[in-house]
């Protein structure tokens, strides 16, 4: 039996990951900060390892002795600029890649769409696109890099970039509901200017079998845009989420939008991010399964959220 360690297990996508590899027959070992955490990963079927990013020593000897490493946790401290937090992650990610070194084994490393500069044509982008010169996300290029730079070592390590919007399983935390949230909360479906900016998005369940795919096949120094489609505006998100809640859809002002949804939101709303998947589909064998964001809200978990979030005001 394979075993696989992995960080983040106790988060969003992890905890699909695991739940998908279990099913794949794989032995689960998953870093755990705290005692809930270890019941929660024991519920799941995985075995805890107490630590953080930050014992080496531990991501190190869990390393070796796995035949996948799968790395998702990160340090989200928003008291920090980001560029304070890609360090911890580069000398975790180095704990786990010595480990590895000259055995081929798989180590997938997470990173982001966001630090690729948008087409200015509103086209796709692609993994080998531009970095953005100055983007929120910018800063985790230098950790990517890092990463990748282990496959000149005998890692086989692999890049997945996640997009902004992973949803699915009713999530109430990441950015596709907390625009129904704010929806809720304001009885207002909203956008930005024309709303025409499309994005990225992919269903978690589809990310935690592209994860699994690139520890099973990527070569070493790949990067793969976990992204199943990138044709949904921002108007036809506020569309659906209108739709749902029941409430009115209009053209939101950057003053009153900042001052309702706050910066993170508006910085999404105010640029494109189309980069596509289809190098995943192409080289991985990546089939998207799971409906689209619109879908979700539509007529899956989502619509459930809406009820949950007017009790909660």
């Amino acid at each position: 039996m394979s075993t696989i360690f992995i960080t983040g297990g106790t988060g969003y996508i992890g905890r699909v990951i695991i739940e998908r590899a279990l099913q794949k027959g794989y032995l689960v070992r998953a870093l755990s900060r705290s005692a809930s955490g270890d019941d929660f990963l024991t519920s799941l079927g995985a075995v805890p390892v107490r630590g953080t990013l930050e014992t080496y020593d531990i991501l190190n000897a869990e390393a070796r002795n796995a035949d996948i490493v799968l790395h998702l946790a990160f340090v989200h401290d928003f008291t920090k600029p980001l560029k304070e937090l890609i360090p911890i992650d580069i000398k975790a990610v180095d704990a786990m890649a010595e480990a590895l070194a000259g055995t081929g084994k798989a180590l997938v490393v997470t990173s982001g769409t966001g630090l690729i500069q948008p087409d200015p044509e509103g086209k796709e982008t692609d993994e080998e696109s531009p970095v953005a010169p100055d983007g929120h996300f910018t800063v985790r290029r230098e950790a990517e890099t890092k990463a990748l730079a282990w496959a000149e070592k005998g890692v086989r390590v692999s890049v997945i970039r996640l997009p902004q919007y992973v949803y699915g399983r009713r999530n109430r935390v990441w950015f596709a509901s907390g625009w129904i949230k704010v929806a809720v909360k304001y009885g207002v479906a909203g956008y930005l200017g024309d709303g025409k900016h499309c994005f990225s998005q992919v269903h978690v369940d589809d990310a935690a079998e592209l994860y699994l795919l690139a520890a099973e096949k990527a070569g070493a120094g790949e990067v793969f845009n976990g992204v199943a489609g990138t044709d949904t505006s921002y108007r036809q998100l506020a569309e659906a989420i209108g739709e749902v809640a029941g409430v009115p859809v209009r053209s939101v002002a950057r003053e009153e939008a900042t001052a309702r949804w706050g910066p993170f939101l508006v910085a999404f709303a105010s640029t494109g991010n189309r980069a596509s998947g289809a190098k995943a589909r192409r080289q991985l064998g990546w089939v998207v399964e799971m409906p689209s964001l619109l879908s979700e809200i539509r007529e899956g978990s989502y619509r459930e959220l809406v009820d949950v979030f007017r009790r909660s005001n």
